[in-house]
């Protein structure tokens, strides 16, 4: 049986999704339950699935990871996915891989220091993938949209 959300709780999604650290007591304040009623609310909407987890925003660039960027890694067989997959996720400065349709297998993102360190990664460590065949890569210069779905 699947959950079915309602309004209070995306009254209460809504909240968390802004900062996921917003007290209970807050929450129920604003929604007109107790705490103990929201906490419940909460776990029901864990349990249905709606929420994968918390997490912290980090900013890259005053970590030094100045150069965001997406690749297109094509692969010389669908069949080299799972394997691709495991060296990429062994490369730090990658933090997304999306396995697509259209012309790439799979399209990455990273971050890198500079241009200098994105070509490292690029050549020394993506592309000496075993089952990559060759990679495209686009540099962001700006990110001016970067949310969720709403609530």
């Amino acid at each position: 049986m699947s959950l079915i959300l309602d309004s209070t709780d995306r009254k209460i999604l809504k909240f968390l999704s802004r900062d996921a650290r917003t007290k209970v007591t807050e929450i129920a304040s604003y929604i007109g339950m107790t705490p103990a009623g929201v906490h419940q609310r909460i776990a029901k909407i864990k349990k249905g699935g709606f929420i994968d987890g918390y997490s912290v925003q980090i900013n890259q660039k005053k970590l030094g990871f100045r150069t965001c960027a997406f690749v297109g890694v094509f692969m010389e067989k669908n069949s080299h996915y799972s394997i691709i997959v495991t060296k990429l996720q062994a490369i730090e400065e990658v933090v997304e891989a999306h396995y697509t349709t259209g012309v790439y297998g799979l399209f990455v993102k990273l971050y890198a220091r500079d241009n200098d360190h994105l070509l490292e990664i690029l050549n020394k460590k993506i592309q000496n993938i075993q089952g990559v065949t060759r990679t495209e890569t686009f540099i962001s210069l700006e990110e001016p949209i970067n949310r969720d779905i709403p609530i």
